[in-house]
């Protein structure tokens, strides 16, 4: 299963959608594709739309999804790496209204860079993305957090 996270910003965000339905439509993917859309609508009769999830059921849908496709917020490709998952990223734009600012490709640029996960860019083609996400063993995430907190008790001890 294929698992298509947009977030909940209330904004449209039809990109992904597009170009996964028109996948849908020609056979290029065969498997059942969840869609936690928010405010988004695009009609589709290939994906299976879920607009707004609990989490405990967002989490099971993560643990079962064989790849996930999610919009470039920390907190959905957070819970994703952490589960170790295959994950392939697209930044909601400001250009097209998606959101306020280039946050989320700035966020995409750091976890690709890690080798984290896919970007999905707008020159990208997603069928040549879900070939390579086959191969793509991403690299174990660590969080930083602990660094920042290990350094701050020893500055404290120091003073």
């Amino acid at each position: 299963m294929i698992l298509v996270v947009l977030g909940t910003f209330p904004t449209q965000f039809q990109r992904p959608l597009i170009a996964l339905d028109a996948l849908c439509r020609e056979g290029i993917i065969r498997e059942n594709v969840i869609v936690q859309n928010g405010f988004t609508e695009f009609p589709s009769r290939y994906l299976d739309y879920r607009p707004f999830l609990p989490v405990e059921e967002l989490d099971q849908l993560y643990s079962e999804a064989r790849i996930i496709i999610s919009h470039a917020g920390s907190g959905s490709l957070l819970k994703g790496l952490k589960m170790g998952k295959k994950i392939i990223a697209i930044p909601r734009m400001p250009k097209y209204g998606e959101v306020v600012d280039d946050h989320q490709l700035e966020i995409l640029e750091e976890f690709e860079k890690e080798k984290y996960l896919l970007g999905w860019r707008e020159s990208d083609d997603l069928r040549e993305l879900l070939e390579r996400i086959e191969s793509f063993e991403p690299a174990c995430f660590v969080s930083k957090k602990q660094n920042i907190i290990n350094f701050l008790d020893e500055y404290m001890e120091s003073l």
